[in-house]
Protein backbone atom coordinates (compact mmCIF):
# COMPACT_ATOMS: atom_id res chain seq x y z
CA UNK A 1 0.00 0.00 0.00
CA UNK A 2 3.22 1.97 0.76
CA UNK A 3 2.85 4.99 -2.27
CA UNK A 4 -0.48 4.14 -3.85
CA UNK A 5 -1.79 8.15 -2.82
CA UNK A 6 1.45 9.27 -4.81
CA UNK A 7 -0.21 10.74 -8.23
CA UNK A 8 1.19 11.28 -11.49
CA UNK A 9 1.48 14.90 -12.40
CA UNK A 10 0.75 14.44 -16.10
CA UNK A 11 -1.90 11.67 -15.84
CA UNK A 12 -3.87 12.24 -12.17
CA UNK A 13 -5.53 9.01 -12.23
CA UNK A 14 -2.54 6.98 -11.84
CA UNK A 15 -0.07 6.38 -8.63
CA UNK A 16 3.48 6.07 -9.38
CA UNK A 17 2.45 1.95 -8.41
CA UNK A 18 0.28 1.90 -11.14
CA UNK A 19 2.39 3.36 -13.81
CA UNK A 20 5.69 0.77 -12.55
CA UNK A 21 8.09 3.56 -11.95
CA UNK A 22 8.74 2.11 -8.19
CA UNK A 23 11.23 -0.43 -9.40
CA UNK A 24 12.65 -1.29 -5.70
CA UNK A 25 11.83 -0.33 -1.71
CA UNK A 26 15.21 -0.89 0.82
CA UNK A 27 14.43 -0.39 4.13
CA UNK A 28 17.77 -0.18 5.65
CA UNK A 29 18.21 1.00 9.69
CA UNK A 30 17.63 4.26 9.87
CA UNK A 31 16.74 4.84 6.10
CA UNK A 32 14.14 4.27 3.54
CA UNK A 33 15.48 4.38 -0.43
CA UNK A 34 12.79 3.97 -3.41
CA UNK A 35 14.45 3.57 -6.76
CA UNK A 36 12.64 5.11 -9.30
CA UNK A 37 13.09 5.11 -13.14
CA UNK A 38 11.20 7.83 -15.17
CA UNK A 39 8.99 6.97 -17.64
CA UNK A 40 11.18 8.86 -20.21
CA UNK A 41 14.56 10.23 -19.94
CA UNK A 42 15.00 13.78 -18.85
CA UNK A 43 10.78 13.80 -18.14
CA UNK A 44 10.06 16.77 -16.13
CA UNK A 45 7.85 15.31 -13.93
CA UNK A 46 10.52 13.23 -11.98
CA UNK A 47 11.34 16.02 -9.59
CA UNK A 48 7.83 16.34 -8.64
CA UNK A 49 7.24 12.48 -8.03
CA UNK A 50 10.61 12.64 -6.16
CA UNK A 51 8.96 15.29 -3.82
CA UNK A 52 5.55 13.80 -3.76
CA UNK A 53 7.20 10.18 -2.84
CA UNK A 54 9.25 12.33 0.26
CA UNK A 55 6.53 13.90 1.28
CA UNK A 56 4.06 10.74 1.13
CA UNK A 57 6.96 8.89 3.42
CA UNK A 58 7.43 11.55 5.83
CA UNK A 59 3.61 11.39 7.02
CA UNK A 60 4.13 7.65 7.12
CA UNK A 61 6.63 7.90 9.70
CA UNK A 62 9.91 7.59 7.52
CA UNK A 63 12.33 10.86 8.39
CA UNK A 64 15.32 9.68 6.47
CA UNK A 65 14.46 9.17 3.17
CA UNK A 66 16.94 8.59 0.09
CA UNK A 67 15.41 8.80 -3.69
CA UNK A 68 17.57 7.35 -6.75
CA UNK A 69 16.75 7.53 -9.96
CA UNK A 70 17.55 4.28 -11.93
CA UNK A 71 17.78 4.61 -15.88
CA UNK A 72 18.38 1.06 -16.91
CA UNK A 73 16.48 -1.00 -17.57
CA UNK A 74 14.35 2.05 -19.29
CA UNK A 75 10.84 1.86 -17.94
CA UNK A 76 8.33 0.28 -20.49
CA UNK A 77 4.56 -0.33 -20.31
CA UNK A 78 4.68 -3.73 -19.27
CA UNK A 79 5.77 -2.34 -15.67
CA UNK A 80 2.33 -0.79 -15.72
CA UNK A 81 -0.05 -2.89 -13.30
CA UNK A 82 -2.97 -4.09 -14.66
CA UNK A 83 -5.16 -1.28 -12.92
CA UNK A 84 -2.96 1.40 -14.00
CA UNK A 85 -3.93 -0.08 -17.96
CA UNK A 86 -7.35 0.23 -16.98
CA UNK A 87 -7.22 3.64 -15.35
CA UNK A 88 -5.04 5.05 -18.61
CA UNK A 89 -7.60 3.44 -21.36
CA UNK A 90 -11.00 4.83 -19.09
CA UNK A 91 -8.58 8.80 -18.50
CA UNK A 92 -7.49 8.63 -22.40
CA UNK A 93 -11.13 7.79 -23.26
CA UNK A 94 -12.75 10.55 -21.02
CA UNK A 95 -10.07 13.37 -22.27
CA UNK A 96 -10.77 12.74 -25.80
CA UNK A 97 -14.60 13.45 -25.10
CA UNK A 98 -14.49 17.21 -23.67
Amino acid sequence: KLLEDVCDPEIPVLSVVDLGIIRDIQLNIDEVEIFITPTYSGCPAMDVISMNIRMDLWQTGFKKIKITQQLSPAWTTDWMTESGKEKIKDYDHTSKEE
